[in-house]
């Protein structure tokens, strides 16, 4: 039986020896553009249904349309444990929001009665974070355009396309030059001075930043009725002078007594839960 085309060319532009060729000959980008307009959408837009809701994206170009079609395929452990987690009228923060692929179906599966609060600091991702919020006409959800970390003040976020860090390590491995200045905030003062409620559930995906945001919710984690962390950590990107172990002790600390973790790509998939407390 003959694949259908669309699949095809798919596994074609997803080939990785095919994409380390492209990248190496210094195509990549005209690759992605054929893709684009072989297979991408007529309207403009993405539609996933996820958690058993469906959600819908705008994919202007190549590049957004590349991270929006296929940034479910290995995250379905994070989806799946916090739709799990939040039933309608839960309330969830999403630390590293990017464009919403995340905030958006978690915002739908707790519906009216519950509450999203969205943490996106870099501007081009913020500014697509809100119009993805008004393609799905939802009204329970909250953006804070500011990075989260253990102290106040100003920093430098890097990178562009969709990817975002504020960790000047990251950056010189893998992203690109510095895409502003932004403020930075405690989450525990934040929710303090904002009055938001304590969440049941946390997602956290800050490209090495996660150290910082941890310690800076330290009280906001360890209330009991905040019981699930599903954290992505990025060894190679983490600062110096901390450690993957570090990291995982802090999460211990604040209530986490059952944690699952599996590797994804470069990244490890931490998912932590309070159990019998």
């Amino acid at each position: 039986m003959l694949r259908p085309v669309n699949d095809v060319i798919r596994s074609v532009t997803y080939n990785p020896r095919l994409v380390s060729l492209a990248r190496g000959l210094h195509v990549a980008g005209v690759l992605k553009r054929c893709e684009y307009r072989l297979r991408g959408p007529s309207d403009g837009l993405i539609r996933h249904v996820i958690g058993g809701v469906q959600v819908v994206f705008a994919a202007p170009d190549a590049t957004e349309f590349r991270i929006l079609d296929c940034c479910y395929g290995d995250e379905l452990d994070f989806v799946e444990a916090l739709a799990k987690r939040l039933r309608h009228g839960g309330v969830c923060y999403d630390i590293g929001s990017n464009v919403g692929q995340f905030l958006i179906p978690l915002a739908k599966i707790v519906g009216e009665g519950g509450r999203v609060v969205g943490f996106e600091p870099h501007p081009e991702n913020h500014q697509r974070l809100m119009k993805n919020l008004a393609l799905n006409h939802l009204t329970n959800a909250e953006v804070f355009q500011l990075a989260l970390g253990d102290h106040g003040g100003e920093v430098q976020i890097y990178g562009a396309g969709g990817i975002a860090t504020i960790v000047p390590r990251a950056a010189h491995q893998k992203y690109s030059l510095p895409a502003a200045v932004i403020a930075m905030i405690c989450g525990d003062d934040l929710r303090r001075i904002a009055g938001l409620p304590v969440p049941q559930a946390v997602k956290v995906d800050v490209e090495g930043a996660e150290f910082g945001v941890l310690s800076g919710l330290k009280e906001t984690l360890s209330n009991p009725l905040c019981d699930l962390l599903c954290l992505e950590m990025h060894p190679r990107f983490i600062p110096a002078e901390v450690s993957p172990e570090m990291v995982l002790s802090l999460v211990r600390s604040l209530g986490f007594n059952r944690t699952q973790s599996r590797p994804r790509g470069g990244e490890i998939h931490l998912i932590a839960e309070k159990v019998g407390a």
